[in-house]
């Protein structure tokens, strides 16, 4: 997110369809959490309700890129319960792989429980709490959605949720999440998968989406890439006799050419060719 305290997204990727303007008088109270069934994009989810009659308010990546589909004010279709829709906001996350079990990435679960904090505080619902103010699509409709979200990954997701919340709300400053000392984080993983598969761009675009994470996802790409950083080879050591023995040999003429060919060297190698002609 550009800005969790004001819930802007990312990318803001709005539906021309699929979705109700304004929400039939209603409040929103609760929060629906959907999943993939696939490891889809914020534009592939635009381009599949496109042809499909659903949408959601927003996607969260695999790498943790939020995007919003459909303005919070308007009424997405997303719940499969009308009332459901009217008083909700919908959350898609996506999958970390394709199939069974239908689990997310490390940064998808992050941000996406970010994005539920963001949303209790910034609408007033108060701290996130499964089957209070924070449900899954399958409490609604006869689905599985939201795959693992409401299943093994629900208490690490709900914990993060209520951490976010509880940080955002005391006016703290969040500390970073816990990481192996010995591995890789999941989150720098993820994103280094995605500047692979060249969503961050390169160079200076790659260095300013990246932000405070640059390094650490460069060097787990060169490391998953196979690079290995660069180590200049130091310079040879001048041999200072050898050039004033050239010098005498005539190979660097006289005056001003000898003084350009020899550059920072020529006091040093004149001193030197003195001292050998006997001056």
């Amino acid at each position: 997110m550009k800005d969790w305290n004001n819930l802007q997204a990312d990318q803001n990727l709005l539906m021309n369809k699929r979705y109700t303007a304004g929400r039939a008088g209603h409040s929103i109270n609760k929060i629906v959490l959907h999943h993939n069934a696939g490891r889809l994009s914020i534009q592939e989810c635009w381009n599949v309700w496109q042809t499909r009659e659903a949408s959601a308010h927003y996607q969260v990546d695999s790498n943790g890129r939020v995007g919003q589909l459909v303005w919070d004010r308007d009424t997405a279709w997303h719940a499969g319960n009308w009332e459901a829709n009217c008083t909700s906001i919908g959350i898609e996350h996506a999958n970390n792989h394709v199939g069974e079990p239908w689990i997310i990435s490390d940064a998808t679960l992050e941000n996406g429980a970010h994005l539920v904090a963001a949303l209790c505080r910034y609408y007033k619902l108060g701290r996130p709490e499964w089957g209070k103010n924070v449900f899954g699509h399958k409490h609604f409709a006869a689905t599985g959605c939201p795959g693992e979200i409401a299943g093994t990954q629900n208490t690490r997701y709900m914990a993060r949720a209520q951490y976010w919340y509880d940080q955002m709300t005391s006016g703290k400053t969040p500390a970073p999440t816990a990481k192996s000392a010995s591995t890789p984080s999941a989150d720098i993983d993820a994103l280094a998968d995605a500047v692979i598969r060249g969503e961050y761009g390169n160079g200076n675009e790659r260095k300013q989406r990246l932000g405070a994470n640059y390094a650490a996802v460069q060097a787990r790409v060169n490391q998953k890439l196979g690079a290995t950083p660069h180590t200049p080879t130091p310079a040879p050591a001048v041999n200072i006799d050898a050039l004033a023995d050239a010098v005498i040999r005539g190979e660097y003429g006289n005056g001003d050419e000898r003084k350009q060919r020899l550059g920072n060297l020529y006091s040093a190698v004149q001193a030197r060719v003195n001292a050998k002609l006997g001056y």
